[in-house]
């Protein structure tokens, strides 16, 4: 099927102007099309030979990212940080950790939460309707009434997927759920 369609383009390869008979065209000729796949197929080859490099550079990488359970060098190592980093984000409560003697070992499954993205169930969560103030603590006063770190406790209400709640400077919890978790009752603690 013939068609008088006439649109100016510019080629990929060799960046001058032509004038294509299709809206599909990206070449201005023949020989710049072989270019262009050549080279494709050369940027192809030199990602693969890198990856490789890489692979052979660092040939525990594939190892450590199947593993459940990874110490401080090798979460450096996965993630591309510091040691130093690493120990400032679990003194600053964001991973937790376990120690066997002098030995540290994070979970892989927490690094993977810490550094990933909410996934729509948790934005969907966050967007509930808002108890009321007297139906909330502050994250203060929770830490006060139980006697718990700011960093132990925003991780305990990430676990149990609780809904937090800003306004203005504060951070606002339902009462009953934090109510739940410590089995606080209206006359102290159990």
């Amino acid at each position: 099927m013939s068609t008088n369609i006439r649109i100016t383009r510019i080629c990929e390869f060799c960046k001058k102007e032509f004038t294509a008979k299709t809206t599909k065209t990206r070449y201005c000729s023949h020989i710049c099309n072989r270019r262009g796949y050549k080279e494709l197929a050369k940027q192809v080859k030199i990602a693969t030979s890198n990856k490789q490099t890489e692979l052979i550079k660092n040939p525990d990488l594939e190892k450590i990212r199947i593993q459940e359970f990874l110490n401080i060098n090798q979460v450096s190592q996965l993630f591309g940080i510091s040691r130093r980093t690493v120990y400032r984000m679990i003194s600053r409560g964001e991973l937790d950790i376990a120690k066997f003697g002098t030995r540290t070992v994070l979970r892989r499954c927490d690094l993977d939460a810490f550094f990933s993205l909410p996934t729509a169930f948790e934005t969907e969560k966050s967007i509930q309707k808002f108890p009321g103030i007297e139906n909330c603590y502050t994250i203060t006063q929770i830490q006060q009434k139980v006697n718990i770190s700011s960093g132990a406790l925003y991780t305990l209400i990430q676990r149990q997927g609780i809904a937090k709640y800003s306004i203005g400077k504060y951070t606002y919890v339902a009462k009953n759920d934090i109510d739940i978790i410590f089995n606080i009752t209206e006359y102290g603690e159990e």
